[in-house]
């Protein structure tokens, strides 16, 4: 185990190193970069704009080309735009043309743009720092002395093309040895917002100055749609007044050329709804962005490179912690995660993490962990199935499907069957159906009778035809269902003959198979402990129960619902223990000291039990367990307290008449008496023991009868009966008998005549005998409730109120029962309990001590027609 433990840690740390080692390729070669500038360039219109409400555009375009003429102007023309701009009190102009030659045909043309742009004063000149011309030699190409002097201010416009050729930034500073040139949108903002400390300050580099362009500060320009948020005005309309004042007054006017193959055209993020980009538009969205410090800085390398590995990572090492159906899910997050996780950055700190290694980190983990994680799978039910190979014969045995010789020979030794006949479905060699017979010799027609039964096996990959002609006219149904359960045993399943070629298949199926397997003895078991007549519990060495039969759960209280809350300890709940076992906890103290404890109890349902607790060691897990088996022994103690209670029967009941007449014999023998006087006294003694021996078979027979006659018995002719046999014995006694009866009250019965007649003349003859002389016995007949009642009510001697429980026992008589003066075996009450009791009914009993009793038989009332 921890050697499998150690190879499952192995394989997690790898997949992260892959992961962690692809995650560098990627960032080393700047691979998967476009699919973060994708996202970059998703990302950009979900950010929020800068303020551009006091910017205007005013550009060169196709109208003013027509009017004015064709390009180049002449650069008076530029005169009258600034100066119609200044008159239009407009802030501060950025002319996005650059003047880098004096007009030496018309150098007045020259000296009336400066004179504008030196009275407005707030007039802007670009910069352009060239890559290189013809010969490969940089150059700064800047505006001609005269306008630079008359400037407010220069800075270079230039921008950075990615490797798709899209423009995302800029430099903030840029020059040739030097990065004397701030971004003309920076040189604006310093003019219109002056800092105590300079806006991205050019650094000296203290080394030998080279010749070559050195830039600083790269920026992401946060591009977005100008077009519904900046007014947009043609130059040609500016110069003859053709615009609203309001576009202009105390705004930043950006002018520059928007016409097409006039002016820089560049590609940009947006470039796919909204076309090229012209360069004055660039500036103006440059500015916005700087003057509301939204400009967007590259996250440091050394920062992306650890972000990168760690989200990356972080995937990895989450799926080995979660369920196979939630790695996709977990995936998914991973990826919506850096996604937020970027824009996040943008948005609140305009910083950009480029994604693409890390998602592509993310997404790569999810293959790579799941061919490890079922290639370990694999390795562990390979090794699974090895060892429970080992341990599989019981099992096997279970699933392997029985030979049909054994199916046959059963049935011909236990079936009532005159013949059988067993054919193969398939045809022979020679064309000949493969036939096996045995039993009596039957006609052909025999096979077509009512007593022929056919079923259809399927076994060794043949099909055949079991035929049987049964001995009367047709199986029983537990024939039928065992012949039945047979040919199921005898079936092959036909999953087992399938082929898998897929490894990951084939080891599914080996699975599969020892599962049924599994199943198979689980289910064997199960069934068999569960119609066990025996109550069986097993708990594990904690006192946790691990199995409670339907037997044991149903004497001890257990509903399988409470197993989970009941432990070893609770289950003498519904347990009397004998009191010389010192409780519960010593008995299961004495199993764990000596592996065995056995006693007997009682449950408070009033059975009897045998309890065997046995200790035993059930492998590696559960381990140590307890088994607790219960056994009813009610009707061997029940036989024995009747063997004992015969014994008493015998030993003073009935001897006591005998020993009785021995005395009188022996005493007429020495002092004689008159014939008369002795027959007298013997035959007392006689229908004494009689009358006992009477009872007693009457109960025996009424407790030994499995089933009696049961015929519909009206009850008035039962009691009446019973009242006049009784009524001389009543009168000797001076006893009156009053008898109430309703006759609109139908009181039929479902019973025995016999038996009922006998029980209601048991009452009232115990009425009879312990009622006090003078006093009355009152029978009642009537109906209530579905029940047809006899009640018999005394005012004798009464029964004590702790003897009301025992009082329907066999030999049972109650102390206060009429002292010396009356005889019983205390059978008679036993034997009304036990007719009550045969015809679903019940004996009821109410009593007060010198006060007298009622007794009131209950039976179930029958309609009758």
């Amino acid at each position: 185990m921890r050697e499998t433990s150690r190879r499952y840690y192995i394989e997690h740390l790898a997949v992260l190193l892959a992961v962690a080692g692809l995650c560098i390729v990627l960032l080393h070669t700047g691979a998967w970069m476009s699919l973060s500038r994708h996202i970059y360039d998703r990302m950009l219109p979900m950010l929020p704009p800068p303020d551009v409400s006091d910017i205007t555009l005013v550009t060169i375009d196709e109208a003013s080309l027509r009017q004015i003429g064709r390009w180049p102007w002449d650069r008076s023309v530029h005169a009258q735009l600034v100066e119609q701009l200044d008159s239009y009190g407009a802030k501060a102009i950025v002319l996005d043309l650059i003047f880098a030659e004096p007009d030496r045909v018309r150098p007045e043309s020259d000296a009336a743009l400066v004179n504008a742009m030196a009275q407005h004063s707030h007039v802007f000149l670009p910069v352009h720092v060239s890559d290189g011309g013809p010969d490969g030699v940089l150059l700064e190409v800047m505006p001609h002395t005269s306008f630079a002097r008359a400037a407010a201010g220069m800075g270079h416009v230039d921008v950075e093309l990615d490797d798709d050729g899209v423009v995302r930034g800029l430099y903030m500073r840029n020059g040739i040895g030097q990065p004397w040139w701030p971004h003309l949108a920076l040189t604006l903002l310093d003019h219109l917002s002056p800092r105590g400390i300079p806006r991205y300050p050019a650094q000296q580099d203290n080394r030998e100055q080279s010749f070559g362009a050195v830039r600083q500060y790269y920026r992401l320009v946060p591009f977005n749609d100008l077009t519904d948020r900046v007014p947009r005005l043609s130059a040609v309309d500016v110069l003859n007044r053709r615009v609203d004042p309001a576009l202009l007054q105390d705004r930043i006017v950006f002018l520059g050329a928007t016409a097409q193959g006039l002016g820089d055209l560049l590609p940009t993020p947006l470039a796919g709804r909204n076309g090229l980009l012209p360069g004055v538009e660039m500036n103006a969205t440059v500015f916005s962005a700087l003057r509301d410090d939204l400009m967007l800085r590259p996250m440091p390398t050394v920062w992306v490179w650890g972000l990168t590995l760690a989200l990356a990572l972080i995937t990895p090492a989450l799926l080995p912690f979660v369920a196979p159906r939630w790695s996709i899910p977990v995936v998914v997050m991973a990826l919506v995660g850096i996604l937020l996780f970027s824009y996040g950055l943008l948005y609140a700190y305009q910083v950009w993490f480029p994604v693409g290694p890390s998602m592509l980190g993310a997404m790569l983990a999810y293959p790579l962990w799941t061919w490890r994680r079922l290639e370990y799978s694999l390795g562990y039910m390979r090794a699974a199935l090895q060892r429970l190979s080992a341990h599989d014969d019981l099992n096997r045995r279970l699933l392997k499907p029985a030979p049909l010789s054994r199916l046959i020979e059963l049935i011909e030794a236990s079936l009532p069957i005159t013949a059988w006949r067993l054919e193969k479905r398939s045809v022979g060699p020679k064309g000949a159906v493969q036939r096996e017979t045995g039993g009596a010799e039957v006609p052909e027609r025999s096979w077509q009778g009512n007593r022929a039964r056919y079923y259809n096996i399927v076994s060794g990959g043949q099909r055949y035809e079991l035929g049987l002609i049964w001995d009367e006219d047709g199986p029983a149904p537990s024939h039928e269902q065992w012949v039945r359960a047979m040919v199921a045993r005898c079936e092959q399943s036909s999953s087992e003959d399938e082929v898998h070629y897929d490894v990951v298949e084939d080891h599914i199926e080996r699975v599969r198979a020892q599962e049924l397997r599994q199943q198979a003895l689980t289910r064997f078991f199960e069934a068999i402990l569960a119609q066990l007549r025996d109550g069986v519990v097993i708990a594990d060495a904690c006192g946790c129960l691990l199995f409670v039969n339907a037997q044991a759960s149903e004497w001890l209280g257990l509903p399988s619902r409470e197993m989970d809350d009941t432990g070893l300890l609770q289950l003498d709940r519904e347990l009397i223990l004998p009191e010389d076992t010192g409780g519960w906890a010593a008995i299961i103290s004495e199993a764990l000291s000596t592996g065995r404890s056995q006693l007997e109890c009682r449950s408070r349902r009033g059975l009897d039990l045998y309890l065997d607790m046995l200790r035993i060691r059930a492998g590696r897990q559960p381990g140590e367990v307890l088994i607790l088996t219960l056994k009813d022994i009610s009707e061997v103690k029940q036989a024995m307290r009747a063997r004992s209670e015969m014994l008493d029967f015998l030993s003073h009941d009935l001897r006591s008449p005998m020993i009785s007449l021995l005395a009188l014999a022996e005493r007429n023998r020495q002092q004689p008496a008159s014939l008369p006087d002795l027959l007298t006294q013997t035959e007392h003694y006689a229908r004494r023991s009689l009358n006992i021996a009477e009872q007693f078979l009457q109960l025996a027979r009424a407790e030994a009868a499995q089933e009696m006659d049961m015929t519909p018995v009206d009850m008035l002719p039962v009691v009446e009966s019973a009242v006049e046999q009784v009524m001389e014995q009543a009168q000797n006694r001076q006893i009156r008998l009053r008898f109430e009866y309703l006759p609109e009250d139908d009181v039929w019965v479902n019973g025995n005549h016999e038996l009922l007649e006998r029980a209601v003349l048991n009452l009232l003859t115990n009425a009879i005998k312990y009622s006090h002389p003078g006093s009355a016995v009152d029978v009642r007949l009537y109906c209530e409730t579905g029940m047809v009642r006899c009640e018999v009510l005394d005012s004798g001697v009464g029964i004590e109120p702790e003897f009301l429980e025992h009082l329907f026992k066999r030999f049972r008589r109650a102390r206060s029962a009429g002292g010396t003066r009356t005889h019983g075996a205390g059978l008679g009450l036993r034997f009304v309990k036990v007719v009550a009791e045969r015809h679903e009914g019940d004996i009821l009993v109410h009593s007060r001590l010198d006060q007298g009793s009622r007794f009131t038989l209950c039976l179930p009332r029958v309609e009758m027609e």
